[in-house]
């Protein structure tokens, strides 16, 4: 029996939500060896599972791979990059992210801008942060 995209999806998800990112990983890499091609939601449940990790080289390098030859970023990529950017701190990554998501027609959701909120409140994003997204 052969498995669909959606059934190595919710695998992917079920791996990353348990932590094993690394496992999530080698299944997302050996897709192509199953004849199996990533979606958006492939993606965005690897872009997440390195985020949630603290490992936002790794979702950054997907992200980039994902615009090169993968299915189109949609507003949940954008969210999940600048929430694993936020998570890290890096701010200059975040604001160009932000910028780069509302030039191509998305805008943050409820938890992106609760995240940016919360920590422009406690001290780990300045108002200059805000001064970059104009």
């Amino acid at each position: 029996m052969e498995l669909d995209i959606l059934t190595y999806n919710i695998v992917i998800h079920r791996l990353c939500k348990a932590g094993k990112v690394e496992d999530g990983w080698d299944l997302f890499c050996r897709l192509s060896l199953k004849g199996v091609k990533p979606d958006v939601v492939t993606y965005n449940t690897m872009i997440s599972g390195f985020g949630r990790k603290g490992l936002t080289k790794e979702a950054d390098a997907l992200f980039r791979k994902m615009k090169e030859d993968g299915p189109l970023p949609n507003s949940g990529t954008y969210n999940t990059m600048i929430r694993a950017c936020l998570r890290d701190v890096v701010q200059t990554a975040s604001a160009k992210l932000i910028k780069e998501m509302r030039s191509c027609g998305f805008c943050g959701d409820a938890s992106t801008i609760k995240m940016v909120f919360n920590m422009l409140q406690d001290g780990r994003l300045d108002k200059s942060f805000l001064d970059s997204l104009s």
